[in-house]
């Protein structure tokens, strides 16, 4: 049964827009190239992403029961102007973890084929994405 989102975005003033969902807000830039406005499309597109790694691979470490003291995700984006799309994705998961390495691959690797956000959007945009151990 597929799950449904629902997240309203109005424009707050010149800069910003406000996104809302179930209680929650996040302030967003809104004027396009204002460096000061706040995150804009692309950051939050690449922020959404980072945090459905980090919520995918929580999930996977404690199914798999690799110990996980700590997580981040590190991504960057290239984008052209005509037509304005964003032409490619990456980024580094830095895991901190005693596990052995090949336990980490793996983990990484479900992370991946579990993470909603990842698996849409690899179909529309290259990405390039490796682990690393901190």
């Amino acid at each position: 049964m597929p799950q449904d989102y629902r997240v309203e975005v109005r424009r707050q003033d010149a800069q910003r827009a406000l996104a809302e969902a179930r209680g929650f807000s996040l302030v967003l830039g809104a004027r396009r190239a204002d460096k000061e406005a706040g995150f804009n499309p692309v950051e939050t597109l690449l922020a959404a992403l980072g945090s459905c790694l980090l919520s995918g691979i929580q999930f996977v470490a404690e199914s798999s029961r690799v110990p996980l003291a700590g997580a981040r995700v590190v991504l960057e984006a290239s984008r052209e102007d005509k037509p304005p799309k964003i032409v490619h994705i990456g980024f580094v998961l830095y895991l901190e973890s005693p596990a052995p390495g090949e336990r980490l691959e793996k983990l990484f690797e479900l992370t991946l084929k579990n993470s909603t956000l990842y698996q849409s959007l690899k179909e529309a945009i290259p990405i390039t994405a490796r682990w690393e151990r901190t």
